[in-house]
């Protein structure tokens, strides 16, 4: 009796087991496959993980990439930037943006007094969401824009670095 008590337990966790594992085990599976944007600047710049497909860090050089959201991330996108501080831009952070009018897909950086390779990525537009200092998107030493504390502005011409000045 003992052992077919002690059977039907094992059995029993066998089956828990393996209906709660199997899915585990699928989710970790499928791998989200990065927008092409972010696959290609993960590229460029070593270091980086992607978040979900359309999201990726740099935790090193604290340096954040969003691609712009398609419609159906709609909603989201109009969400956050409401709560942005300089366009899409968020309080306390430094951007380059794909598009002009800070639009489309976004690199940002919570640290400054820096310069920040932009790998494949092509700046349009670049803002400064904290209280002080300027950022500027350079072409090597050419300075081809700068958006001071509080602003935006358009860039024309080819991006390689962002440069933060506190």
């Amino acid at each position: 009796m003992k052992r077919a008590i002690t059977t039907a337990l094992a059995g029993a966790a066998f089956l828990i087991a393996g209906a709660f594992g199997a899915p585990a085990a699928a989710a970790e599976q499928r791998a989200v496959e990065p927008d092409p944007q972010i696959a290609a600047m993960l590229e460029a710049i070593p270091g980086g993980v992607a978040l979900d497909a359309y999201n990726a860090v740099w935790p090193e050089l604290d340096m954040e990439m969003r691609v712009a959201a398609t419609q159906a991330d709609s909603f989201a996108a109009r969400s956050s930037a409401a709560i942005a501080s300089v366009g899409a831009c968020a309080t306390g952070k430094v951007c380059a943006f794909s598009l002009s009018g800070t639009n489309g897909s976004k690199l940002s950086w919570g640290t400054c007094n820096t310069s920040f390779p932009v790998g494949t990525f092509t700046v349009r537009s670049i803002a400064d969401a904290r209280s002080s200092g300027y950022v500027q998107a350079k072409y090597g030493t050419t300075v081809r824009a700068t958006a001071y504390a509080g602003s935006w502005t358009n860039v024309y011409g080819s991006v390689s670095r962002i440069s933060c000045v506190s």
